[in-house]
């Protein structure tokens, strides 16, 4: 009997992998790390080879340790990192590395599908045209590398790929199409108004389908590598962070979320697809009638990362540290956006910046620093949702930063909400296996799915009232801050362009 669900999370430094039974229990699970491909001005790309490759690894890991005969799985779903452009051809191969959502070289795309049709975005997808879009990416492929858009049979998100990897049948889901900038958001269908000004043919793109519907199952020739069953199930799957949403448990109009992965994502679902000014995002969710409008710090947990790098501290320590900070130790303050930033900001030239270092200022001041940027940049979000008249009530929680009691308890103190922490650790490849059971009849609803999730914590703000007002004005400074900075980091960047060393490097960080 197929008992079992097998999840996949295509994340931005590692494939985690998941195996949970009927009642959404984990039984086994095993991660494998990739490379990203750091080129000049700001590209940044991966091989889909090893998305691939990282998955043979970890499945067959996760069955040498269970011993579970691979029949018994009843099927699997596979979320990943969105605003993929990957150009495969007719024989199913990447034509070449693939930007990933933080690639920044389609600047000049964007620009010019801003100028010809932002006004038809505005209204039909409802999201502005970013060098991060899949259209703005397509298109660089067609002015920069002919040759490439030419041989592209398809141009896949990450998900998408690894479906036709599995099953020989080429589709994307509907989490993707708010940020293709090719879709109508309010029906998931592509959109011919759209296709025009771009000049790409519709032809080189999959069939859109529901997050939990079928996609294909897999081949003989697929099964013989990942080690998995012919005809086992493949659903179409979701974006990373629709995945984690669902994951946390929520379904309804008005909840909110934080996603807390290299991207730090927050926002909230919404039963009517509106987006007032466009500076926020908007897709769907993978509940069908939902959607969610969302921003971010697209360095978020990255930066912890990033600190934890250049200070050779481990997790451990780091946490131990800031478990001993205090607001008021002097610290200084810091603006985590070292990659540029997409929603609600949307700048690629913004920077990272410490403000306000003593003499005094040490490993614990600078890693409460970045912990407290992560969550002003949340908050940020929030605000500007709250001001199109969204009201937020209790906010759930995922992802590295879910894993930090003293980060946890950061931002409830300066979000103002209690932060709830549901009961499994990893909620995106959570929600996939929610998606995949409902796919393949294992659970009748995503309602029934959803009673089986539990909260394991929750962080409630002390209340303390030197404590709130010291951070609101903290974070007033912090967007003041911002603002004041940015003809400056503009500056920079463009100094670094004009006198900056071509360069490559590869990381997993």
């Amino acid at each position: 009997m197929a008992d079992y669900l097998l999840s996949f999370d295509i994340g931005t430094s590692s494939c985690k992998t998941v195996l949970f039974d009927s009642s959404l229990k984990i039984i086994a699970s095993a991660s494998a790390e990739y490379q990203t491909y750091y080129l000049n001005n700001g590209w940044q790309e991966q091989d889909a080879n090893d998305w691939w490759q990282a998955m043979i690894t970890t499945t067959r890991e996760i069955l040498d340790t269970t011993t579970i005969d691979p029949s018994a799985i009843a099927g699997l779903g596979i979320d990943s990192m969105s605003s993929m452009a990957l150009a495969v051809n007719k024989q199913g191969q990447p034509i070449r590395k693939g930007p990933i959502w933080s690639d920044r070289r389609a600047e000049k795309e964007a620009a010019y599908l801003s100028n010809t049709a932002g006004d038809a975005a505005e209204t039909i997808n409802q999201n502005r045209f970013d060098a991060a879009s899949f259209a703005a990416k397509i298109l660089w492929y067609k002015n920069n590398e002919p040759e490439t858009y030419k041989q592209a049979e398809y141009f896949f998100h990450c998900n998408g790929y690894l479906v036709y990897k599995l099953t020989g049948i080429a589709t994307t889901d509907v989490s993707e199409c708010g940020l293709s900038n090719l879709c109508n958001t309010k029906n998931s269908s592509w959109a011919e108004e759209l296709f025009i000004p771009a000049g790409i043919s519709p032809a080189k793109l999959p069939k859109i389908i529901e997050s939990s519907e079928i996609a294909g199952t897999i081949t003989r020739e697929a099964a013989l590598e990942i080690g998995l069953t012919p005809g086992t199930p493949v659903i179409a799957g979701a974006m990373d962070n629709t995945a984690a949403v669902l994951g946390l448990g929520l379904s309804r109009n008005g909840e909110a979320y934080i996603s807390a992965g290299t991207a730090t994502n927050t926002g909230i679902c919404i039963d009517s697809p509106v987006n007032v000014d466009n500076s926020l995002l908007l897709y769907r969710s993978a509940i069908p009638g939902l959607w969610l409008i969302n921003g971010g710090v697209d360095f978020g947990g990255a930066g912890m990362r990033w600190l934890k790098n250049i200070t050779g501290l481990s997790y451990q320590e780091i946490d131990a540290l800031a478990a001993e900070s205090s607001p008021f130790d002097h610290n200084p303050i810091f603006l985590p956006y070292l990659t540029g930033q997409r929603a609600p900001l949307w700048n690629t030239h913004s920077r990272g910046v410490f403000f306000g270092l003593n003499p005094d200022t040490g490993s614990k001041q600078m890693i409460r620093s970045v912990m407290e940027s992560i969550a002003f940049g949340i908050r940020w979000v929030f605000e500007m949702i709250e001001q199109k008249g969204f009201t937020i009530a209790d906010i759930r929680m995922t992802g590295g930063c879910a894993n930090s009691p003293p980060w946890l308890a950061i931002f409830a103190e300066i979000l103002g909400h209690p932060v709830l922490v549901p009961g499994e650790q990893d909620a995106s490849t959570l929600g996939t296996a929610i998606l995949t059971g409902v796919g393949t009849g294992m659970f009748s609803s995503f309602e029934n799915a959803l009673k089986l999730l539990t909260i394991r914590d929750t962080h409630t703000p002390s209340k303390n009232s030197r404590t709130e007002e010291f951070y609101n004005e903290t974070f007033s400074l912090y967007k003041t801050l911002y603002s004041k900075s940015q003809k400056e980091m503009a500056v920079l960047s463009k100094i670094r362009e004009n006198f900056g060393e071509q360069y490559e490097s590869s990381s997993i960080i």
